[in-house]
């Protein structure tokens, strides 16, 4: 198919003033970017602009080949526009295809309920729309977006009953779990995380009041763990995040929350353990997982990653006292597929407490967190032995205005980055800058010294 450029219209109240768009920061997505499978990217980005009728959002993607050039000419392809109100916002995401494009979404906002409606486009390599289609069901919000590792892409979220679904949007563009696709019937909930099943279906967790659960849809759309969900441990869990483990289950990272002995409302501590649970939803580290970090100081916003060996590399965050003050500092363990832990000691691996992980694909993981004190990002990887591969500080980036960066693996061992940086005054936007970095496998800045601007 050739390529093709799909106009629709914000229909949205506009406030503008003379010279800028009237938006918090705050409110701005960050570029979505996603691997093309041999080094390079797919950057999926809005950019806005005054116009005769308004604030004209236009959103572009473009490509990005290993060594940092921009493929598509200027700011990338067009795949939608329309007049923006001043507070729109959405999350915008984007997926690798497996054969060098992508899936993208966005979302339209409208004047009366539901009030946004989710679009998903398909992008092939060489920047070709394949298709495009509304996903109505998603009124409400979309929480996450990963591969179903045949071209396709799986959405999980919240429909118009407050329910947590997940739908399933093949190569084509087809629906096979239908248009509404498979609720979860968690209940009252806050969805956590999702992860692919490695088998064409998707493993979801939830936290919420008095417990962690989890539930199993196979590649057909059915339900597979008991109605609710598995319970994954027996005691009041916080945050919570789940990986594959390889074999149709899932390893889920979560806070183990200590509820103070006065009984009034709250906890006095928290500790980090791990559950496994197999393809059947059976639990298998005891009723409330094993532990991985249960340390007298506090430990909470767990992040996980699989080995590749039936285990996975468990970050958290870990609240330390020096003298009367405290700081947090970023640690990291390695658990094996029965959930005793590999590394003699928990790896340090920077101070802070924000701070995201992805896979390395050979067994390790790479971290990004905002050095406060330097107001800059670094970027460490670790080794299955929970060495770290770029220096004893990790890499360094220099980044205009850390506005909580995105990382994504490269898929050659390294990470993409995406960051943007505005000038503003107060809550007038005059201009964004959308910018994408990468670091390569050996803790590298390859594509110069401030990254690459999306929109020139």
């Amino acid at each position: 198919m050739g390529r093709r450029v799909v106009i629709w219209v914000l229909a949205v109240a506009i406030l503008l003033s003379a010279s800028c768009f009237q938006q918090h920061p705050e409110f701005i997505p960050l570029a979505a970017i996603t691997g093309d499978n041999s080094g390079g990217a797919i950057a999926f980005y809005p950019t806005w602009r005054m116009s005769d009728s308004g604030s004209l959002v236009e959103f572009y993607a473009q490509k990005i080949n290993p060594e940092g050039h921009l493929l598509w000419r200027g700011k990338g392809i067009l795949i939608a526009s329309g007049v923006a109100a001043f507070y729109w916002a959405c999350d915008l995401y984007a997926v690798s295809d497996g054969s060098g494009g992508a899936i993208v979404i966005w979302e339209e906002p409208l004047p009366e309920p539901p009030y946004a409606l989710p679009h998903v486009a398909k992008i092939d390599s060489g920047g070709n729309l394949e298709w495009q289609r509304d996903i109505p069901s998603a009124e409400e919000a979309i929480k996450e977006a990963i591969p179903d590792g045949s071209g396709g892409i799986i959405i999980a979220y919240l429909d118009g009953n407050g329910n947590m679904s997940v739908l399933k949007i093949d190569a084509e563009g087809n629906l096979p779990w239908g248009e509404a696709g498979a609720s979860l019937n968690l209940g009252d909930s806050c969805l956590s995380d999702i992860a692919n099943d490695n088998l064409g279906g998707v493993i979801a967790v939830r936290y919420g009041v008095g417990n962690i659960s989890a539930q199993r849809v196979d590649s057909e759309g059915n339900i597979l763990w008991q109605m609710g969900g598995v319970e994954v441990c027996g005691i009041q869990g916080g945050a919570a995040r789940v990986v594959s483990d390889g074999s149709g289950g899932a390893i889920i990272a979560y806070e183990y929350l200590i509820f103070s002995g006065d009984g009034k409302y709250g906890y006095s501590d928290s500790d980090i353990y791990a559950q496994r649970i197999d393809a059947e939803g059976n639990v298998l580290w005891g009723p409330d997982g094993a532990p991985v970090c249960v340390d007298p100081l506090y430990q909470y916003s767990p992040g996980i990653v699989a080995d590749g060996a039936g285990g996975a590399i468990v970050f958290f965050v870990t609240h330390l006292p020096i003298g009367d003050y405290h700081y947090s500092a970023i640690h990291a363990q390695r658990i094996d597929a029965d959930g005793h832990k590999l590394w003699p000691e928990d790896v340090q691996v920077w101070e802070g407490a924000c701070f995201s992980v992805i896979s390395d694909g050979s067994g390790g993981a790479i971290s990004m967190w905002c050095d406060d004190k330097e107001s800059e990002v670094r970027v460490q990887r670790l080794d299955s032995m929970g060495r770290k591969l770029w220096g004893p500080e990790g890499t360094p980036l220099t980044l205009r205005d850390l506005h909580s960066p995105l990382a994504v693996p490269d898929g050659c061992g390294g990470v993409f980055i995406s960051w943007w940086s505005v000038k503003s005054t107060g809550y007038e936007v005059s201009e964004v800058s959308f910018y994408v970095q990468r670091v390569d496998a050996d803790g590298n800045v390859v594509w110069g010294d401030e990254g690459i601007l999306l929109n020139p």
